[in-house]
């Protein structure tokens, strides 16, 4: 598992095999030819598998990590962006050390800065949280989950980075809002020129971000604990899968003559394990669900 600026963890949840173990319930063994218990490493395969598909499905990272959107790959891009590279070699950001997830940089929309519409600019990841990137000095921004925010004209590399002081953040729903608190007339001015140089109201790739989103460990024991038995659900569906193919498949109907000759047997065509499938099917669509609603943020209409 990821975590921040390349710490490393088994899982991202920090759930073990025999933690899925214990919850399916069942022994998780491969019994053909003769029962074999199911080797550790892939059992935390499955465990992985189910994070990366909570992951993909909602949009909810599992572990703190540090989202660069995009990285910075220039000692210019780095230098007038605001963005200190941990790499000397390279003078620009490099994965492991100054960032754990790539992203794409995000499309400048003019009406999200004009009128009363403060910049507010939604995340790919949630929730966003705060937490020091301790390859760098702890700053100012180090106390956000945001760190750093700056609009770029892509064809002429000119940046301007947004202070920190006017980062106001929606931690779960991922959403950041641009509140100027010093320096107000930078923002419209900027906006302007971002429109008249494009000659539109959009400029792709023109807003750049810099992140920390993702699960710290109390929040597993707070209001997101139900994350592992969500991930734990995923796993179960998979094992079980797996491993019933190899078990008699749901006998559920045998006869034999008296004088032993014949023998007949019916098999169930969902296999042994169906019902506990199913139920952890169930369980796993609610947990998805309650993430979902988490992470839906406020519903806007336009009237």
């Amino acid at each position: 598992g990821y975590g921040l600026a390349g710490n490393y963890t088994p899982t991202k949840t920090g759930i073990l095999p025999q933690d899925l173990q214990d919850f399916v319930g069942v022994p998780l063994q491969y019994y053909q030819p003769v029962p074999t218990p199911v080797p550790v490493q892939t059992l935390l395969n499955w465990i992985r598998f189910a994070e990366d598909y909570v992951e993909q499905e909602t949009g909810l990272l599992l572990c703190p990590t540090w989202v660069a959107s995009p990285p910075l790959l220039s000692p210019v891009a780095a230098a007038n962006s605001g963005v200190v590279p941990a790499s000397s070699e390279t003078g620009g950001q490099v994965i492991g050390k100054d960032y754990d997830l790539e992203d794409a940089a995000y499309d400048f929309f003019l009406d999200r800065s004009q009128d009363s519409g403060w910049t507010c600019q939604p995340l790919r990841y949630r929730p966003v949280r705060n937490a020091v990137q301790p390859s760098r000095i702890v700053t100012e921004q180090d106390f956000n989950g945001v760190k750093n925010v700056s609009f770029i004209y892509p064809l002429l590399e000119q940046f301007f980075r947004v202070p920190p002081s006017w980062f106001v953040t929606d931690a779960d729903e991922g959403l950041i809002r641009l509140v100027p608190a010093e320096n107000v007339a930078i923002l419209p001015l900027w906006s302007l020129q971002l429109a008249v140089l494009g000659f539109s109201d959009t400029l792709p790739g023109g807003l750049y971000l810099q992140y920390t989103a993702g699960l710290m460990p109390n929040d597993y024991n707070s209001r997101w604990r139900f994350v592992q038995e969500l991930v734990l659900s995923i796993a179960a569906i998979r094992a079980l899968s797996a491993i019933q193919g190899t078990l008699n498949m749901g006998l559920t109907e045998h006869s034999t003559q008296q004088d032993g000759v014949m023998f007949t047997a019916k098999y169930s065509e969902k296999g042994p394990y169906w019902g506990l499938i199913q139920q952890f099917t169930q369980q796993r669509n609610e947990l998805m669900y309650s993430v979902q609603t988490k992470l839906g943020g406020p519903i806007m209409l336009t009237l």
